[in-house]
């Protein structure tokens, strides 16, 4: 997580060590969360409070600037942990989304729960299935959109947890969408990538074979477009109101014993380059061509 007016950046490992560093790589602060993490952290920019989702079902805010522990509670745990299910501690997946309250809303298990910095619940909703993507706050509707396993999107007042609309997609979502303007870009596991116009509620495109790979993500490019790392491991870019598709990528290098599948979610930073990595270790930057360049 980058935090520009502290200018340090924060990263969270899966042995639950949280850790500040400064512009060059030197410690800033570090705490323990008590818990393994494999959702991303966000902050509260009015408050400066960051906020880990831990296995476990517990999150924790910290102090952005000293790392210190502001709250610590437990979330609502999957319903199979009460018939001793195996599976149960690995939850929370999901990367909690900064609200326009100021607050943060955290999927847990089946649920979604809104905090405030403190850690005081403000709501709490049963959503019937097990959440794994992100949720997606929508400042502009007040509102917060819920993808969860059984293939329904649900849109809920930000400040309420009032359901105000739902969209079924027909598949299994578990990786997470991404908000381009009053588009959201949603993928299921059979490979569909869906358009859904946060507004109005209603599926405006869908693309076959867009769908974010297994634990990645879409992200939005500066131009204001989808960029995803499909499950054939390039990146492939989508237009933000039809989704057509605009570029992929490809890293055949003719490099001997060379696995040329990405598998994270890419970064697009406006200076022109975007940054992907590879499971077996490789790190790749892509150049983008500059507007107005002649041949």
């Amino acid at each position: 997580v980058a935090a520009p007016p502290r200018r340090t950046v924060v990263v969270a490992a899966t042995s639950g060590l949280v850790e500040a560093l400064d512009l060059r790589g030197r410690p800033v602060w570090s705490a323990h969360v008590d818990g393994p993490v494999y959702a991303t952290p966000t902050v509260l920019p009015e408050t400066g409070v960051l906020v880990v989702a831990v296995f476990g079902s517990r999150c924790v805010g910290l102090r952005l600037d000293t790392g210190e522990r502001v709250f610590s509670r437990e979330l609502p745990a999957p319903w199979h942990a009460r018939c001793g299910g195996s599976a149960a501690y690995r939850d929370p997946y999901a990367s909690p989304a900064t609200l326009d309250t100021g607050g943060v809303a955290v999927g847990c298990a089946e649920h979604v729960i809104c905090l405030d910095p403190d850690g005081t619940q403000r709501w709490c909703r049963d959503l019937g299935a097990s959440v794994r993507a992100s949720p997606v706050a929508v400042h502009t509707e007040g509102a917060l959109v819920v993808a969860t396993v059984n293939g329904r999107c649900t849109f809920l007042d930000s400040r309420t947890g009032a359901e105000r609309g739902a969209v079924v997609l027909g598949g299994k979502v578990v990786a997470s969408p991404a908000l381009s303007g009053a588009v959201l870009a949603v993928g299921t596991q059979d490979g569909t990538a869906f358009g859904i116009n946060v507004r109005t509620h209603e599926v405006c495109w869908r693309v076959p074979h867009a769908a974010p790979r297994d634990h990645s993500s879409f992200t939005v490019t500066p131009g204001g477009g989808f960029a995803v790392t499909a499950a054939r491991g390039n990146v492939v870019g989508l237009g933000r109101d039809d989704g057509r598709f605009l570029w992929e990528t490809s890293q055949l290098l003719g490099l001997a014993d060379h696995d040329p599948a990405l598998d994270v979610t890419p970064v697009v930073a406006p200076d022109g380059n975007m940054y992907c990595g590879s499971y077996s270790g490789v790190s790749y930057r892509f150049r983008f061509r500059p507007d107005g360049e002649t041949p």
